[in-house]
């Protein structure tokens, strides 16, 4: 499967685990929640690298690549989901979101310091398109008030943007995106156990009524993450993230549905935002190749 599948993949199932989280954040802390869902996803995890035998090339993978494997799943999840979680007590849930949507730019642009990844004009104009579409979408969802310091959301967004980075120099070491995934993951959920415990005063339970929500959830985030580390491995960092920028719709018209919340009329600013997503998304897996 090409890498733009891939990474199309990773956005429609980010964004039905992102539903589930949803489903988990009404009973217990966004912190809480997202330990519980990465908790779940590293027991599916667990399993997929025994059945695919990948287990067996553990003894083989390299310090480095246990390091940077490692880098990106704390990078990514303990950092990058605790001060998003924090953001998002801070200015709202959708003020969050609209500027997470700048993701898909930093990201390319880190890729470009870091990795010398340098985008086709046609293939940026689709990452810029993807952007403007997750804005008009989030931006369409944001009640009255004033914004505020919006300092922990880029930090999230910082975060969420060089964990790639740290995938890609694990891959150079060890071209096993399954197993490095599962290795990072092992390092992270323990770490991620202990900094709830110490944020929240107390360690993670998870209430029988929404288990069946970590289930999915957690399932869902695995085949996420392997299809993003596999993008990661065989396209442009940049293409890969403004692809999965898809989940933004996905949210948006399945989340009333699948919550047995009221229903989202769908009004042109939320219409106009998804289509400029598909748009770019087209533009970017027909063109998205560095120069």
């Amino acid at each position: 499967m090409p890498g733009w599948a891939w990474a199309i993949l990773a956005g429609l199932a980010f964004g039905i685990s992102q539903l589930s989280n949803r489903g988990v954040n009404r009973e217990i802390d966004a912190l809480r929640a997202i330990t519980a869902m990465v908790t779940t996803l590293l027991g599916f995890l667990i399993a997929a690298i025994v059945v695919s035998g990948d287990i067996t090339d553990l003894p083989d993978m390299t310090a480095m690549a246990v390091f940077w494997f490692a880098a990106a799943g704390l990078i990514h999840f303990l950092a990058g989901w605790t001060i998003f979680a924090f953001s998002q007590q801070r200015i709202g849930p959708s003020r969050t979101s609209s500027i997470l949507a700048i993701n898909p730019v930093v990201a390319t642009g880190f890729a470009y310091l870091l990795l010398s990844e340098n985008l086709r004009s046609v293939t940026w104009l689709g990452v810029l398109t993807v952007t403007a579409g997750v804005v008009v979408v989030t931006s369409g969802r944001l009640t009255s008030g004033r914004w505020t310091n919006p300092t922990l959301a880029l930090l999230a967004v910082t975060c969420f943007s060089i964990s790639p980075i740290f995938v890609r120099w694990g891959l150079n070491e060890s071209d096993h995106p399954l197993l490095g995934l599962a290795v990072g993951m092992a390092v992270t959920v323990p770490a991620m156990h202990v900094s709830s415990r110490l944020l929240t005063g107390q360690w993670v339970s998870v209430p029988r009524g929404i288990r069946h929500w970590l289930l999915s959830g957690g399932f869902a985030a695995a085949v996420a993450l392997i299809a993003q580390w596999k993008a990661f491995a065989m396209i442009p960092i940049g293409v890969a993230i403004s692809l999965q920028q898809v989940s933004t719709p996905v949210v948006i018209f399945l989340g009333p549905r699948l919550l047995s919340a009221p229903s989202e009329r769908a009004t042109p600013k939320l219409l106009s935002g998804t289509a400029l997503v598909i748009a770019g998304s087209t533009v970017v897996a027909l063109f998205g190749r560095s120069l």
